[in-house]
């Protein structure tokens, strides 16, 4: 499935630090990686001659053959070797530009740090990811710098894949699939349920029933197409916060998630929940937006 990886690169080495993640993924899944940087026009202070200001466009031209060239260099780094790369040059607003560029080139993961600060003037990392979740269906790996990052560039071997129990939550499930069957991981399928002040313990017991059949059909479902798989149910007033819990009490490499989803007990894994854990999450998230 990811046959088309887009990596955008601010110019900073938080940004580069999605590369080693990216090149493992497409080496695995024999993908084409394309390093985009998006270049701002007219960001250069201008020269003011007789209090008019002047563009000079030897010095925009200057710029952007130094931002090619940088990702030539990113292209011809260890990092990347033996990984078919593609680099490209854009212009315009920055999160627009690689949305529509993802759409151009048919991308299947966008890969990237959610953290940068640019060495081409401007920081735009950590927005960009941000607004990229709202403009694009084109699936996010996503992760902090440091070591989240290079967790990232390691083989996974537990996914947690959080579900609400609607169709659109399920939509990351051919994902997420895709993703482990890369490493031969095993998927943990986990709901949280929502803890009532006043405990009704039979209701309790009926919901959790419930919802642990409606995990294990899917767990079956994608054992028969070989994925291993497990399922996890737990319970907390806040759902985010459970499902950070739960992925660090399974010491699960990664998370992935749909950004929306809608009802299903009690809409619990709706926007405002995904994007807590996106935001909160020590370890790498692939995000995708029905």
């Amino acid at each position: 499935m990811f046959r088309t990886i887009l990596v955008p690169l601010d110019g900073s080495p938080v940004g580069e630090e999605a590369l080693a993640a990216a090149a493992r993924l497409a080496r695995a899944a024999n993908a084409t990686v394309h390093l985009v940087h998006v270049h701002y026009p007219n960001s250069l202070t201008p020269i003011v001659i007789e209090t008019l200001p002047i563009i000079d466009a030897e010095l925009q031209s200057l710029a952007t053959q130094h931002e090619q060239f940088y990702l030539e260099q990113i292209a011809a780094a260890p990092v990347m070797q033996g990984v078919h790369t593609v680099t490209t040059l854009l212009e315009g607003e920055i999160a627009e530009t690689l949305a529509a560029h993802a759409q151009a080139i048919q991308a299947n993961l966008i890969v990237m740090t959610t953290h940068g600060w640019s060495g081409f003037e401007h920081f735009w990392l950590g927005s960009v990811a941000e607004s990229l979740l709202r403009l694009t269906h084109t699936p996010l790996w996503l992760m902090r710098p440091g070591e989240p990052a290079q967790r990232a560039a390691q083989p996974l071997r537990r996914i947690l894949v959080p579900l609400d129990g609607s169709t659109l939550s399920e939509q990351v499930l051919p994902h997420a699939q895709a993703l482990a069957s890369l490493d031969g991981a095993r998927l943990i399928f986990a709901r949280v349920m929502t803890r009532r002040r006043r405990s009704d313990e039979a209701n309790d017991t009926e919901q959790k029933r419930q919802i642990e059949a409606y995990l294990q059909e899917i767990a079956s479902r994608l054992e028969t197409q070989g994925v291993p798989a497990d399922i996890a149910v737990g319970a907390a007033e806040q759902p985010a916060r459970a499902l950070l819990t739960l992925s660090r009490e399974l010491q699960v490499d990664a998370i992935a998630l749909a950004t929306r989803g809608q009802g299903g007990w009690q809409r619990i894994m709706v926007g405002s929940t995904a994007d807590k854990v996106i935001r909160a999450s020590p370890i790498p998230v692939l995000a995708v937006r029905p």
